[in-house]
């Protein structure tokens, strides 16, 4: 049972704004970037020890490279769109 005193569920969040919020918002999307490159940086670095181990010579790095390219933008992409929308990921 709910009573009249119960604060809803759906109550809006706060919005910042001013210098300071821009400023964040800036430094956010440097976190974006900075989680694309270390993605694409690790897969290119899997794909390394994996030519190494198994002895394909460009193969592996190449796989590796692609595979952190494609994670990395979705990474991306849905830490940019969850800041957009105020959301936590």
């Amino acid at each position: 049972m709910a009573d009249s005193h119960d604060v809803p569920q759906n109550t809006p969040k706060k919005q910042v704004s001013g210098y300071l919020a821009a400023r964040l918002q800036g430094l956010l999307n440097v976190g974006a970037g900075n989680v694309f490159a270390s993605t694409v940086i690790a897969g290119l670095l899997l794909g390394y020890l994996v030519d190494r181990w198994l002895g394909w010579a460009p193969i592996g790095m190449l796989i590796g490279g692609l595979l952190g390219f494609i994670g990395g933008m979705r990474n991306a992409h849905r830490l940019m769109l969850s800041k957009h929308h105020g959301d936590n990921v």
